[in-house]
């Protein structure tokens, strides 16, 4: 795999994953792990964290087209 193609795949696997923890924030929709529930601030820190790494991918990828 090349990696325009790499880069390409990872930023929009991380935006989706972002896109679903922004709609579980928004919606206040409960998630649970082995009886735990995670609080929805979780959900926040993840959306940040998954944004940055969408953006530095797609960046990569631009950079990697110049």
């Amino acid at each position: 795999m090349r990696q325009r193609t790499f880069n390409l795949v990872t930023g929009t696997l991380f935006a989706l994953v972002g896109l679903g923890h922004a709609i579980r924030f928004a919606g206040n929709w409960p998630f649970v792990i082995g009886g735990w529930e995670v609080s929805k601030w979780a959900s926040a820190v993840a959306v940040l964290a998954t944004a940055y790494l969408a953006l530095a991918a797609f960046r990569l990828n631009r950079a990697a087209a110049e």
